[in-house]
């Protein structure tokens, strides 16, 4: 063994399955199944790459029990048909080949659609939330049916009949989503449950639906389907879950399942979600505290889950005795080798999740799942394996950036000869700036892991220091130039842009510009904020003017968290705003009513975005008959945009 991981690489029994490590993949949305819910060659790819990656458990998220009660998710599985069968056993056959253990998230979705709106079809009566809502979206109330018995007992059948197909097709275990405020949390929680039946009131009556559930599914599968389930510890909110009852509702149930998944929080609530699943403003390991609650208390193994990265810290969890099984969704996506990396002693080959949210942003709107860093999930079929190039090349790379330290990576990992030039004195390009905030720790590992891959990659050359010429390019003679020369700020043609106490972002969040304690920032886009918000945990006074609308505009394009974590630290935002002017003394500004204010100021950013260096790039048109521009030079964007465009472009070569 490469490295002292003994806890996490034991193996654990679950009921009657022996589990050759710790490492489960959380459930997570895929969005890779057809229309109406069957497998294709991208689910059994995907889930075949993360097996062979090494995790323990293979965990199929959000897969809906049938298509008619439970409407959680488009391109997801349908378990309520019987042809699901066959390619579900396709899958079971691809992830048991590698000594992983296949499991799949049951769930009925209940009130709760992705889109936050309140979902139709039964469910528990209308609650508090969802007149919030209604409210808050400037929508009408929607009236909400209690579920008859009879419903009641069509969904029971409904769950066990699912769990049935998953055990012909090959499965030994299953997941039972009984948190987030889906249809069984929803039973369970005193927020959302306001029956009077036997199915409401007392915790043993709102327990009573997730029993009936459990007990019908042991009743047609026996004991050798393994029984995961998923609940929220605390939902979170006024009137909900908390860990006391919950710890309850888990001892009436801890003979019939075999292992207790613990999670927290609960969906429709914006507020809410990012404690769920938690953004790069958020700690680590959020929700291990409430899993040693538990693991006290129960005697069935118990799941952790929540911004757990790396292995090192998922050994440290079971050494502690906090947790016996430790879930991970993104950072087995971000790097599905993850497990075997460690294993062998290669963690710092380990891609690290940035936590931006690329993932979970794409799935809840429907598209199938990828990840900025890793460019190539949920296109397994064609590049779970990089072919080595039919004819090697020289490639010539300019500019070291994410772009093109990507793209430099995969022409080498092909095979081609690659020189790669960066003026500055070292790799990284706009992302150096981007990475140098406290709050951007996540992105800052991404961008350590992508200059080491960079600079020890074989075929690969590095000259930093050195500005890519025509001369010197062709004195490479090269086959192939990639040109990736970024982007350049923006910056205004105001009066007073370039007096002192005036500092670009980039140069605040890499630590180069001094700051003061009065601070307004001008340019209320992403960057803008973050910067904000980290000036503002650093005990600046800090106002963002942007002339956007900031309800409309702005804040619903913010990574998720930002714009609540902006008001925890009371910045102050000043919306469809435009900046006139600069003084000694601080800004002029002109509202939307034309009225003028002046904002004191020690400091002032300037946060307005970027430019593609066109003219830069134009430079190397003609040098040779095949030159490729990549990132930021062609469109300004993201991480995922300039990681994605190097790497499309350099495995075609």
């Amino acid at each position: 063994m490469g490295t002292d991981l003994k806890h996490v690489l034991s193996p654990i029994r679950i009921g009657r399955l022996e589990i050759k490590n710790r490492i489960e993949l959380a459930p997570a949305c895929f969005m890779l199944a057809t229309h109406d819910g069957y497998v294709t060659r991208e689910t059994v790819a995907y889930f075949k790459n993360i097996a062979k990656g090494g995790a323990g458990i293979v965990t199929m998220g959000e897969t809906p029990i049938d298509r008619k009660s439970a409407p959680a998710h488009e391109y997801s599985l349908n378990l309520g048909d019987d042809k699901i069968i066959h390619g579900l056993s396709d899958v079971v056959e691809a992830v048991h080949r590698y000594g992983a253990v296949l499991s799949v998230e049951l769930n009925h979705s209940g009130r709760i659609k992705l889109n936050g709106d309140v979902a139709i079809g039964p469910s528990p009566i209308p609650t508090e939330l969802e007149e919030e809502l209604a409210i808050a979206e400037g929508r009408p109330k929607r009236p909400v049916m209690e579920m008859t018995l009879d419903m009641i007992a069509e969904i029971i059948d409904t769950f066990a009949s699912a769990a049935v197909r998953c055990q012909k097709a090959g499965m030994e275990m299953i997941l039972l989503h009984g948190g987030h405020g889906h249809l069984i949390g929803s039973f369970l929680s005193p927020y959302s449950n306001h029956r009077t039946d036997s199915y409401g009131g007392s915790l043993e009556n709102r327990a009573k639906f997730a029993i009936e559930v459990i007990d019908e599914i042991r009743r047609r599968c026996g004991r050798k389907l393994a029984i995961e389930m998923r609940i929220s510890a605390n939902e979170l909110i006024p009137g909900g879950l908390t860990e006391d009852e919950t710890i309850r509702f888990v001892r009436m149930i801890e003979d019939k399942i075999d292992l207790i998944h613990v999670s927290a929080g609960l969906l429709g609530n914006n507020r809410i979600v990012p404690e769920m699943i938690q953004p790069t403003y958020w700690p680590h390991c959020y929700h291990v505290h409430r899993a040693a609650m538990f693991k006290k208390e129960l005697k069935i193994p118990v799941t952790t889950v929540g911004s757990i990265l790396d292995m090192e810290t998922a050994d440290r969890i079971i050494a502690e005795g906090k947790a016996d099984i430790v879930a991970m969704a993104r950072a087995i996506l971000a790097d599905p080798e993850i497990v075997n990396k460690a294993k062998r002693g290669r963690t710092e080959d380990i891609r690290p999740c940035m936590r931006c949210f690329a993932c979970n942003k794409r799935t809840r709107h429907f598209y199938p799942i990828r990840c900025a860093g890793n460019p190539v999930l949920g296109r397994e079929p064609d590049y779970a394996e990089i072919r080595p190039a039919p004819k090697r090349k020289k490639v010539v790379i300019v500019g070291g950036g994410p772009a093109g330290m990507q793209a430099a990576q995969t022409a080498a990992q092909r095979g081609h000869t690659v020189v790669l030039f960066e003026k500055a004195p070292a790799l990284g390009g706009n992302l150096v700036y981007a990475a140098g905030l406290a709050i951007k720790a996540d992105l800052k590992r991404f961008l350590d892991y992508m200059v080491r891959q960079t600079l020890k990659a074989e075929n690969l050359t590095v000259k930093l220091n050195t500005e890519a010429t025509a001369a010197r390019v062709l004195a490479e003679n090269p086959d192939e130039l990639i040109v990736a020369v970024g982007a350049d700020p923006i910056l205004p043609s105001v009066p007073g842009a370039d007096k002192a106490h005036v500092a670009w972002v980039g140069d605040i969040d890499a630590g180069g510009a001094r700051v003061g304690q009065n601070v307004v920032i001008v340019g209320g886009g992403s960057t803008g904020a973050e910067t904000a918000l980290q000036l503002a945990i650093d005990g600046k006074n800090v106002t963002l003017t942007d002339m956007l609308d900031y309800e409309k505009q702005l804040a619903p394009e913010y990574p998720r968290g930002l714009a609540f974590k902006l008001e925890e630290y009371g910045v102050r935002i000043l919306d469809q705003t435009k900046l006139e002017e600069i003084d000694d003394a601080g800004v002029l500004v002109i509202d939307k009513a034309w009225n003028r204010h002046r904002l004191p100021a020690d400091t002032v950013v300037l946060s307005l975005g970027f430019k593609p260096r066109r003219d830069a790039a134009a430079r190397f048109n003609d040098i040779v008959p095949d030159v490729r521009f990549v990132g930021d030079c062609v469109r300004v964007g993201d991480v995922y945009g300039a990681i994605h465009s190097g790497f499309d472009t350099a495995v075609d070569l």
